[in-house]
């Protein structure tokens, strides 16, 4: 039985979208950082957002899968944050997470809500609080 209130990290609910691989393991629904050695993380002290990790990539060991554009990818949320559907997506300069804007550790990117909190089902089976964002021209 299909739950409406329930997502699966690492898909999308929207056709559109681009997803390109990356060395490193993020886990899924978290933003990704590149870094100027060619690694990635999720700390926006090391480099440039570049998209949403869809989680582990299937093409390849040691790879993380990231949606650098798309409609109706889940991002994963801090602790006690409620998303507005249509407001602008503020994520953590060090956890990668959607946070409610403050001006100090966070930034606003190029993405709205499109959705409230959601479940989540992480890729280890564990659940957390989501939201849908809208990015179609990247973070």
């Amino acid at each position: 039985m299909h739950d409406a209130t329930k997502v699966l990290l690492g898909t999308t609910t929207k056709d559109q979208r681009v997803i390109d691989n990356v060395p490193g393991t993020i886990a899924a629904g978290l933003a990704v950082r590149s870094k100027s050695d060619g690694t990635y993380t999720v700390a926006h002290s090391d480099g440039a957002t570049i998209g949403v990790s869809v989680g582990a990539s299937l093409s390849g060991h040691s790879r993380t899968a990231v949606c650098r554009e798309g409609l109706g990818v889940a991002i994963q949320l801090t602790s006690a944050f409620t998303p507005t559907v249509g407001a602008q997506v503020a994520i953590s300069d060090t956890t990668g997470k959607a946070i409610g804007y403050t001006g100090s550790g966070d930034r606003y990117f190029n993405a709205s809500y499109a959705s409230g909190v959601l479940t989540g089902i992480a890729e280890d089976g564990s659940e957390v609080n989501v939201a849908l964002i809208d990015f179609p021209g990247g973070l």
